[in-house]
């Protein structure tokens, strides 16, 4: 009998609704629960509100509050969830990278996602 898993659940969130649309068909197709988000403060809502969740992947370029400091929160009050950060554009030294943080560059590669992600065994 399969049941949904602390390592099941991925929460995804960009303001751009075409990328967590994409990124979330992608996930639920390789075996995944997904929540779907469209902005940092409705993941923390989302978060808050669902104990299941075990890995973030977020846009690091968001209104409001950009990944890096959503990172910095997630990390904060949920410190065991993974947090995977994407993004279109280059990381300068302007930019303040939390140590530890994994960094993909879009588009993405789905494969490398994946080995990013725990096994679904």
């Amino acid at each position: 009998m399969s049941s949904t898993s602390h390592t099941d659940t991925v929460l995804v969130t960009d303001d751009n609704r075409d990328v967590v649309d994409a990124l979330a068909a992608f996930l639920n197709l390789s075996g995944y629960k997904v929540i779907a988000t469209y902005s940092a403060r409705e993941a923390l809502d989302s978060l808050d509100q669902d104990s299941s969740v075990g890995v973030v992947i977020s846009d690091v370029r968001m209104p409001e509050l950009d990944g890096f400091d959503f990172l910095r929160v997630v990390k904060h009050r949920f410190p065991a969830i993974k947090v995977i950060l994407v993004t279109g554009h280059e990381i300068t030294d302007d930019d303040v990278v939390p140590s530890g943080a994994t960094i993909l560059k879009k588009p993405l590669e789905f494969e490398q996602l994946l080995r990013l992600l725990p096994s679904r065994d």
